[in-house]
């Protein structure tokens, strides 16, 4: 009898174990299934709404902003600058991919160790101590979807964009550039 109930007890306890490794196997194949999910195609802000941005965090700042001009910053090759600082000289260039291909080398590339640091390029010539800050397109990226589906907002670019501005800006005041 008691060899029996033994016998019972193991024979439940192996479909338990079963049923178990079923339900286990059905979890895993329900949290691990499906596609892996690509990431949202993204495009660049506008370089109107840039310069528009870029100009709010001058006045954010309280720093007046004033339309930019050329500045050469190699043999042959100027930079547009967006937006420059009234009476100082120093400004911020939102850099699509029509300027990088007209610069080529003149503009030089970031550091992959550099991060998420600022970028600075001198003027030449009678620009030698104008400042630029290079704000690549390419970093401000948002998606065209709506809802939750949102990965990357205009938002979120928007403020990044105007959060490097202000960087900059308090840079450039607590250093006193010229």
């Amino acid at each position: 009898m008691q060899a029996q109930k033994r016998s019972t007890g193991r024979a439940k306890a192996g479909r338990l174990g079963a049923i178990l490794g079923a339900a286990a196997i059905a979890f895993v194949a329900a949290c691990g299934g499906g596609p892996a999910k690509s990431a949202n195609p993204t495009r660049a802000l506008d370089e109107r709404r840039a310069v528009q941005v870029i100009a709010q965090a001058f006045h954010d700042e309280r720093d007046a902003p004033v339309p930019g001009r050329a500045i050469p910053i190699a043999e042959g090759k100027s930079l547009e600058v967006d937006v420059m600082s009234d009476g100082h000289k120093y400004g911020v260039a939102y850099v699509t991919p029509n300027e990088r291909t007209a610069l080529g080398t003149a503009l030089p590339a970031k550091a992959a160790d550099m991060g998420d640091a600022l970028q600075l390029v001198h003027g030449t010539g009678a620009d030698a101590e104008t400042r630029v800050l290079i704000l690549q397109d390419t970093d401000y990226r948002y998606d065209d979807q709506v809802g939750t589906a949102h990965e990357e907002t205009t938002i979120t670019a928007e403020r990044k964009l105007a959060r490097d501005v202000r960087d900059f800006l308090v840079r450039a005041h607590s250093e006193r550039w010229p």
